[in-house]
């Protein structure tokens, strides 16, 4: 696992206050995901990594793996 997907993954698990996130987990299926949660993810993301992302690209996503991807992308950018 790469350190943006680690770091992402913790962040997931601080907001959700969910143990044993993966790349692979799905944000539907996460039982404490709401938009609250989404946007106090994409506000952690912004300040950990000093990216700004997209918000439409960031609501698509769809797991914690391409939201992963998502940061690496926006880190390369810069």
């Amino acid at each position: 696992m790469s350190d943006v997907t680690g770091t992402v993954v913790e962040l997931v698990e601080r907001v959700t206050e969910l143990p044993g996130i993966s790349p692979a987990s799905s944000f539907h299926s996460l039982s404490n995901w709401t938009s609250l949660a989404a946007l106090r993810l994409l506000t952690d993301i912004e300040d950990e990594f000093g990216v700004q992302l997209d918000l439409r690209t960031y609501l698509a996503v769809g797991d914690v793996g391409q939201l992963s991807d998502l940061v690496s992308t926006a880190l390369g950018d810069r």
